[in-house]
């Protein structure tokens, strides 16, 4: 079986949720093909280590930290995209959320409402800001 290469060398890409698990690999798999790569999520000091471990092995990112449920984080980090860069041609929405494990019988609407503005309203919104600078 061949290995699949591509080359995304001057790609500017945005992973959500990438200081962890999938959205992490996703991120160093892209810098990994020449990619920048801006890392989200909400807490920076993981996205920092995230950074320094693409960066030890040769790759281009950042760290920037936004949550996908507030508007105004989305914003926040496609201004710095576009500033930095004036286009992004990869969007990698990964971040989600699910803070009521239990059935549907009993949630709340707090939790339903965290959970629709992260997986849904995030979604929708980071998809609006990054079709702009496609």
């Amino acid at each position: 079986m061949s290995k699949l290469t591509f080359d995304l060398t001057g790609k500017i890409a945005i992973v959500t949720g990438a200081s962890r698990g999938i959205g992490q690999a996703i991120a160093q798999t892209l810098a990994a093909h020449g990619a920048t790569v801006y890392c989200t999520s909400r807490k920076i000091e993981d996205l920092k280590k995230v950074q320094q471990e693409i960066e030890s092995q040769g790759g281009k990112a950042h760290a920037v930290a936004c949550h996908i449920g507030k508007l105004e984080d989305i914003q926040n980090l496609f201004k710095v995209v576009e500033e930095q860069y004036g286009k992004l041609d990869i969007l990698i929405n990964n971040a989600a959320t699910n803070p009521f494990f239990g059935d549907v019988l009993h949630a709340t609407p707090d939790a339903w409402d965290k959970t629709v503005d992260v997986n849904l309203k995030g979604y929708f919104f980071a998809s609006q800001y990054a079709a702009n600078l496609m």
